[in-house]
């Protein structure tokens, strides 16, 4: 349903604002004017997760150490969500849909379910001749989206591995290969509010898989590693350290700051703002790169980084080392952890696999001393679509045949579990466990007069938490009137103030030009900024009605408008999260009001309220529950429960959706 703002009866002509927008005034007198430096918002954060990685503890012992990894390993599993996906654990006995010989290995296909109505693909690479258990892999792909794990390089490893003698599972992560739904399935918001991350739910698929390979008699419970490149080597990065099963662990192209990370994606909006997973909600407040993969130690951990990749920059990999060298040296086991560098982009190329090989040999079958051991060539499955449909390179202008025909694809393939090639749609099932985690939390009892003291203290410290830590509450510095207009009925300011250093809140104040007694005035906070409340009728509604109305744009929005997805998951991997922190502009807009004093007629501050449309609803809900001088609040198009988030396709901003909420 259109949102649209309440109508206003208009009088005769003799009023100037019935006879002409209110914004055409604004325009005219040149009082609503740009604001410098749109991208204050993502600076802001950029410089607060600058800062964040200083205060950091620096352990310079093994006994530091160990407290504080305990305590990086707790924090962890929260921000991932993985205790609250253990709660819904359901997994029916994994079912082998086909073999597929080799030479040299059997493949096996094996379908099965990871959460319920999730279910997943995976292709178990068994050597051939197996005499006693076998050390294992669990190849996790990065985000080969068409293909997953048909495409030909991640085949060529697994093929390899099997050829060494190793167990291997590779299996499609959600949204690809066989899982393949649409751009969405990598950045699912309603999760979150529940308390799991889009990581969490892939660490969680791997642990599933891990479940059933040790369930394997032909796998060696004791020697088992774990790789994947991109996405995979996040999985695998994550996965190794919070499951004690993983023996040796190869992340590739991922391990960097999370600074770097961020600054790399930096106006990229988070590969076109569908993908969540590098996001762990909060992590940058409480650990680095380096402090998560030091819980990996003493175990066998190689880093393979390429020199030209712009995601995951090799400075920031360069750095996470020399930290993680530290780390094993508390163990006296610094041989145990490498970095090998490829000059290469972005990917799992021939040296980066060949490394990895040799990796596994030496930690898994007492092969070798590490070094790179040569790929062998194998016959490979084919793969369910050409290069030239996959979004990994940009294709050839020779292609258009291939691009003209994409509806032939993808073609029936020996490789597939499922028998048309596809599981069912992987988002239902998330959205659908999420509603049913929301159903099944408690709803606390409505206090009375004898328990409300207590009941509020508790609700406002969990809003507290929810909104993050909020910075001192210090008189405002700053603020200024830019423009002063008194014409055609109306008496307009426009208004900067700082809301915190370096963010400027932008606003206009508006009252009727007959102002003669101590005012009414509403605080307007629109989802999408002052502007749409002076064009759509909403302030002048306000107005009409003989009260005064202070329109500000809340950071990120109006005059510093920014990707809404970039700023609030950037944000979300802080203790800042964007929502709280645009709550904190509308408590600064009360601070603004309350200290404003006019020669004359003067504001009322015992009959201040705010008005917020969409997502400005909530702000404007937070801010009255914190602030006693808020005499009422007004929620208009504004959800009535986080339960109503909760659907596939959320019609609200991701800034919205706050981590266990």
């Amino acid at each position: 349903m259109p949102r649209m703002c309440p109508k206003v009866n208009m009088t005769s002509g003799e009023d100037a604002i019935a006879r002409s927008p209110l914004q055409r005034h604004l325009a005219w007198w040149g009082v609503d004017r740009a604001l410098p430096g749109a991208a204050i918002v993502l600076d802001f954060i950029q410089a607060y997760a600058a800062r964040l990685a200083t205060q950091l503890p620096y352990p310079t012992s093994h006994a530091e150490w160990q407290v504080r990894a305990d305590d990086v390993g707790k924090r962890l599993r929260r921000s991932l969500g993985l205790d609250k996906l253990a709660a819904c654990r359901h997994l029916p006995e994994a079912q082998v849909v086909g073999i597929l010989p080799r030479a040299g290995y059997t493949i096996e296909k094996v379908i099965y379910e990871t959460l319920p109505g999730l279910w997943a693909a995976a292709h178990v690479y068994i050597p051939t001749g197996l005499r006693a258990p076998a050390p294992a892999v669990l190849f996790a792909p990065g985000h080969w989206m068409e293909n997953g794990k048909l495409e030909p390089d991640i085949q060529m490893c697994c093929a390899n591995l099997a050829l060494r003698g190793l167990v291997v599972l590779v299996y499609d992560p959600i949204g690809q290969g066989e899982r393949l739904g649409d751009w969405m399935e990598h950045g699912h918001l309603e999760p979150l509010l529940v308390g799991v991350s889009q990581t969490g739910l892939m660490v969680w698929e791997s642990m599933c898989a891990l479940d059933y390979l040790l369930s394997r008699p032909e796998v060696d419970a004791a020697r088992v590693g774990m790789t994947g490149a991109s996405g995979g080597g996040l999985n695998t990065f994550y996965t190794s350290v919070l499951d004690a099963r993983v023996a040796v662990s190869v992340p590739v192209c991922f391990v960097t700051t999370f600074y770097q990370m961020m600054t790399a994606e930096r106006d990229r909006n988070w590969e076109d703002g569908v993908d969540l997973c590098n996001q762990v909600p909060e992590v940058m407040a409480y650990a680095e790169m380096s402090d998560i993969g030091g819980l990996f130690a003493p175990k066998p951990l190689c880093l393979i980084a390429a020199q030209r990749d712009w995601m995951f920059p090799i400075a920031g990999t360069r750095a996470a080392y020399r930290r993680l060298q530290e780390i094993y040296r508390f163990w006296g086991a610094e041989q145990n952890v490498q970095l090998v560098e490829v000059d290469a982009e972005h990917g799992y190329t021939r040296p980066m696999r060949e490394a990895m090989y040799g990796w596994m040999l030496r930690w898994l079958q007492g092969e070798g001393d590490g070094a790179p051991s040569p790929e062998r060539e194998c016959d490979l499955l084919p793969a369910p679509y050409p290069p030239a449909l996959t979004y990994i390179a940009p294709p050839d202008p020779a292609d258009l045949p291939i691009l003209r025909h994409r509806a032939d694809y993808p073609q029936e393939n020996p490789g597939w579990c499922f028998p048309s090639g596809r599981s069912a749609p992987c988002g239902v099932a998330i959205t659908r466990l999420a509603q049913r985690m929301a159903a099944e939390l408690p709803v606390p009892a409505l206090p009375d007069a004898t328990t409300w003291p207590t009941q509020r203290a508790e609700w406002l410290a969990r809003v507290h938490a929810l909104l993050g830590r909020m910075p001192p509450r210090r008189p405002l510095v700053g603020d200024r009137t830019y423009n002063q207009v008194l014409q055609y009925g109306l008496f307009a300011e426009r208004v900067v103030f700082e809301s915190e250093p370096d963010i400027a809140v932008p606003a206009m104040f508006l009252a009727p030009a007959e102002w003669q007694r101590y005012l009414p005035v509403v605080i307007y906070v629109d989802e999408w900024g002052k502007q749409v409340g002076l064009e759509t009728g909403c302030v002048e509604a306000l107005l009409r009605a003989g009260l005064a109305v202070l329109a500000l744009d809340v950071r990120g929005v109006g005059e510093s408008a920014v990707s809404d997805f970039e700023a609030a998951t950037n944000a979300l991997m802080s203790d800042r999260p964007l929502f709280g922190q645009r709550v904190w502009d509308v408590l600064r807009a009360v601070d603004y009001l309350w200290r404003r004093i006019y020669i004359g007629v003067q504001i009322d501050k015992g009959r201040i309220g705010c008005w917020g449309r969409g997502m400005g609803g909530l702000l404007c809900l937070y801010a009255a529950a914190l602030d006693e001088r808020l005499a009422a609040s007004v929620l208009w198009e504004t959800p009535l429960s986080y339960r109503d988030l909760i659907v596939e396709r959320p019609a609200f901003p991701p800034s919205a959706f706050l981590f266990d909420a």
